[in-house]
């Protein structure tokens, strides 16, 4: 049995006898071969049977090999698919340079030897595989860490995020579950990591919903950040949600013990990796960050609290909430007010 088994190639030309001689050179090797006989058709059953390759003639009726790849890489559904061009008008460069601008992955020449035809398919899947082991690793990834977080990676790989960081204006949230020492040590382990992953996972949801970015989870406490010019609306209806979630959850269990306390801080941050060149921690951190953690800890079971900051950001929102008064804060000399977040708009 050859490896090639199970992947899926197609084939599109609109002469019947060049599509024969396709499927006569792959099925040997033990490649699925699916046949189109124009550019409509081969959009359908692209859909259809989410091929591993396609290989594509240029001059065909009504819609030609170019257009075909044109939409195919403007569809996000689509464009990870490799295609190789396989057509008579290659004698002309600008052909090939057309061919392989507008998303094709290789360019070949009728007529071709079997042998050569055979060695760009191979090469071309290999690419396919490496992008589907991404793909996988990138979705068990997503398991540990947010998407979100994933793609913000993916941008300081590319250099959308400079590799030495960068400042940033956002919203941070801090939630904390209250009394999780005392509880932890009276409640069986098991049952214990059985309901952190159970509230964890509600207060992910709801922040993820809210556009989000889930920076830590440690133990008990999530750090999320948010950004844009809704980050401290969509921050404040984040933690109203959070405390919504979990009071009805308490309803149905028990044990009544799971109640978070929110801060909500909103400045100047610094933003990029942290560590060594092997481990390493995509985070933020600055005084917005350590403001916004003392604020949860001040915060009591089922309470947001947000700093002066933050509710300059929602003058002309529609909340409701009250002056909490001024708390002291560690490390900062001058009491500081903060406000309590009584309703918001659930979007």
């Amino acid at each position: 049995m050859r490896c090639h088994v199970g992947k899926v190639i197609l084939a599109v030309d609109d002469k019947p006898v060049n599509l024969e001689l396709l499927k006569a050179i792959l099925l040997p090797e033990g490649y699925t071969v699916e046949m189109a006989t124009n550019g409509v058709e081969a959009l359908d059953k692209i859909k259809q049977v989410n091929p591993d390759l396609i290989l594509l003639d240029v001059m065909m009726p009504d819609m030609d090999g170019y257009e075909v790849c044109d939409r195919i890489r403007t569809d996000t559904t689509l464009s990870y698919i490799p295609i190789i061009f396989v057509t008579a008008q290659h004698k002309d460069p600008k052909d090939m340079i057309r061919g392989l601008d507008i998303g094709g992955d290789d360019y070949i020449g009728k007529p071709f030897d079997p042998y050569v035809l055979l060695s760009r398919v191979r090469s071309s899947l290999r690419f396919k595989e490496l992008f589907d082991t991404l793909s996988r690793t990138k979705s068990e990834l997503s398991r540990y860490v947010s998407l979100s977080t994933i793609e913000m990676v993916e941008k300081s790989i590319s250099g959308e995020i400079q590799k030495s960081g960068e400042a940033r204006d956002v919203t941070v949230l801090f939630s904390d579950i209250r009394g999780f020492t005392t509880l932890s040590e009276s409640m069986d382990p098991k049952k214990v990591f059985k309901m952190l992953n159970l509230y964890l996972s509600k207060q992910i949801k709801v922040i993820e919903r809210y556009n989000g970015i889930i920076d830590k989870l440690a133990g008990d406490e999530v750090m999320a950040i948010f950004e844009g010019p809704d980050m401290a609306k969509n921050a404040l209806n984040c933690g109203r949600a959070i405390i919504d979630a979990l009071f009805e959850s308490n309803k149905h269990i028990d044990d009544d013990w799971v109640g978070v306390g929110i801060g909500i801080n909103t400045g100047p941050v610094y933003l990029g990796s942290i560590g060594s060149e092997t481990i390493k921690d995509f985070t933020v951190v600055g005084n917005t960050v350590n403001v916004a953690a003392r604020l949860c800890g001040s915060a009591k079971k089922f309470q947001v609290i947000f700093s002066e900051f933050t509710r300059s950001f929602i003058e002309n929102e529609d909340f409701e909430y009250k002056s909490a008064g001024k708390i002291s804060l560690k490390g900062i000399s001058e009491q500081v007010e903060v406000f309590e977040l009584l309703q918001n708009i659930l979007e």
